[in-house]
């Protein structure tokens, strides 16, 4: 039986193989803001909606990686986003696991 990863997992991996290549990246904060009062997470008014979850410097390039799970799906603000990248010329990587993003850096790179 194969198990499917979940969304933070993949973000983690994603991560621990950026900072292994000498990539500068970071994760999006995507929480929100805790209310003490009603006792729940607000979403934070300051949140671009579809932002991806890594943003990524590496050899002088910037880049974007939204990562979903085996059966994830992109919103439509996501794929907004995913669109106004490709207008400009900036990477971004659809990761379903490390190895979609390690192929896609290689062929950034070279």
């Amino acid at each position: 039986m194969v198990v499917s990863m979940k969304e933070k997992d993949i973000v983690r991996q994603i991560l621990e193989y950026f900072r292994f290549i000498g990539a500068v990246a970071g994760k999006t904060k995507t929480t929100g803001v805790f209310d003490p009062r009603r006792k729940v997470f607000r979403k934070d008014p300051m949140l671009f909606s579809g932002f991806p979850d890594i943003a990524f410097f590496y050899k002088n390039r910037f880049g974007f990686v939204e990562c979903k799970s085996a059966k994830g799906r992109q919103s439509y603000e996501q794929v907004r986003f995913q669109n106004l990248c490709s207008a400009s010329g900036v990477p971004y990587i659809l990761a379903r696991c490390v190895e979609d993003v390690e192929k896609a850096v290689g062929d950034l790179t070279g």
